[in-house]
């Protein structure tokens, strides 16, 4: 039903049950916790931001008046406290601002306050722009005017305690090194832009992934794809210093085809990602025998991750492609988020192509190789 002309635009779709924003909403707090421990002021007034605008509109979704009291009054109260911290950062991020413009206005050379403007702009414009086209409005975009260090230094990720259910380990050689992971242009329908980015996905926050997750990952599924069937992950991430860096493979229970694959007993999932703190950051899959493209089915069900997280990518695996092996794809923020969250269809069928001409997804220009990144597999199936 669409919301009448006099009410507010809801940021939540109806599509989708009210557990799944609750979801949302806790990650924004870990996120807050995140950016509040490592004293990252403007990171953590945005997600403040985003968190109680999304809380604010909860009680629009229908399933509200059915959900849990006790979920609704937890969440209540942090909405009244991050409410009482926003007014408390506002003095602090207004003066930094002010401060931060004086400082670059009277130190940096004319052509780079002309770039610098020129960039806020356009990502000012990119976001009134999302807002229009997706509903979902900035509460899940990535506040574009932090800079991040892109030479950070990297230590070798430690988890503690890891669950009985944990198949294996891998830990790489602390000696290594973070490389940018370059992708050649791919199908119709992807952005020709792999290495240097787009006007939209270079304002993410940086992914570090292992360097052995896509090959241990065919091994596992190797089974599968001589039998021409799927199989398919789920990637875990915490998140230090911006960047997010993925240490969790989980390879649920699941049900295969040729061209389908379809994760089981999803509890079992959000158990592992709530035990290890984990952001749900993407997936990943094989397509055994068909090349490397995000196929409609793929695309819908990549859309609530990328709602959850931005930063939410998909790996596609294809090893018989002797073009492509593999691919790493979000669907773009102006083209295929919005088409995807208007469309009701299920199963394989055509996507119209967003008004803008934009593509519905692209490569990724934000993924990062991570040689020192130990990551673990939970293997369910």
């Amino acid at each position: 039903m669409e919301p009448s002309a006099s009410r507010k635009k809801s940021l939540t779709d109806d599509r989708f049950p009210l557990s799944f924003y609750y979801r949302i909403a806790d990650q924004l707090v870990d996120q807050a916790k995140t950016f509040r421990d490592e004293q990252r002021v403007h990171d953590l007034y945005t997600t403040l931001s985003k968190y109680c605008r999304l809380a604010g509109v909860l009680p629009q979704h229908k399933g509200y008046t059915t959900y849990s009291p006790r979920e609704k009054l937890h969440h209540k109260k942090i909405y009244q406290d991050f409410i009482q911290e926003l007014e408390m950062l506002k003095p602090v991020v207004g003066r930094d601002f002010w401060s931060q413009k004086n400082n670059s206005l009277s130190s940096i050379t004319e052509r780079k306050v002309t770039s610098c403007c020129t960039v806020g702009t356009k990502s000012q414009s990119l976001t009134r722009a999302y807002e229009e086209k997706t509903g979902l409005a900035s509460v899940f975009t990535v506040d574009t005017t932090t800079a991040k260090d892109r030479n950070i230094n990297v230590h070798t990720v430690t988890l503690s305690s890891p669950s009985p259910s944990l198949s294996y380990v891998h830990s790489m050689p602390y000696a290594g090194h973070v490389s940018h992971l370059s992708v050649a242009d791919s199908e119709d329908g992807v952005s020709n832009s792999s290495s240097n980015g787009t006007s939209e996905s270079r304002f993410l926050q940086d992914v570090h992934i292992s360097a052995r997750l896509m090959e241990d990952f065919l091994e596992l599924a190797r089974e599968n794809t001589d039998k021409d069937l799927e199989t398919c992950g789920i990637l875990g991430a915490f998140l230090k210093k911006g960047t997010f860096y993925v240490t969790t493979l989980i390879v649920p229970k699941q049900e295969s085809a040729s061209n389908s694959c379809q994760a089981l007993n999803e509890e079992e999932i959000y158990a592992i990602q709530n035990e290890q703190s984990l952001f749900p950051i993407g997936w990943i899959h094989t397509h055994p025998s068909q090349s490397c493209f995000m196929s409609s089915v793929d695309l819908h069900t990549h859309y609530p991750y990328q709602v959850m997280v931005p930063e939410a990518f998909a790996i596609v695996m294809a090893p018989t492609d002797t073009s492509r092996s593999h691919g790493i794809f979000r669907l773009t923020d102006l083209g295929g988020m919005p088409v995807l969250k208007e469309c009701p269809e299920r199963g394989f069928h055509s996507h119209q192509n967003p008004p803008d001409g934009s593509p519905l997804y692209e490569n990724c220009s934000n993924v990062y190789i991570n040689q020192n990144l130990r990551f673990e597999i939970f293997d369910l199936r």
